[in-house]
């Protein structure tokens, strides 16, 4: 094989890699972020809304492609509605908003500030 070839299937091979890291982020989202977002509302959570560390049993961070404004947040259980999720979102400006709540009684709610 000369020299020209294997220079070619080298970057041929590094633009596969490229591309395929930059579709798996867009679809699935950075795991770093996500981290970063269930520690970003967990902090929130403790700090601003006065929950101790006990109340909150899960934090999950999630990603959604559509939102380019809120792409990251988390989904929090809560100590007493284990069955239930709270879902948080955090704007790119740093502001933290309960998004949503999948459950049948709703005891954790925020009123929308945005």
């Amino acid at each position: 094989m000369s020299k020209r070839v294997k220079i070619s299937w080298i970057a041929t091979l590094a633009l596969v890699v490229v591309i395929s890291g930059w579709v798996y982020f867009s679809l699935f989202g950075n795991p770093t972020q996500m981290k970063d977002a269930e520690e970003k509302v967990r902090a929130y959570l403790i700090q601003q809304k006065g929950y101790t560390p006990e109340e909150i049993i899960d934090t999950t961070g999630n990603y959604s492609f559509t939102s380019s404004e809120a792409p990251y947040g988390a989904s929090v259980t809560f100590a007493d509605q284990p069955n239930d999720k709270y879902h948080y979102i955090l704007f790119k400006d740093g502001h933290i908003q309960q998004h949503s709540y999948s459950g049948d009684d709703p005891i954790h709610l925020e009123s929308p500030i945005r």
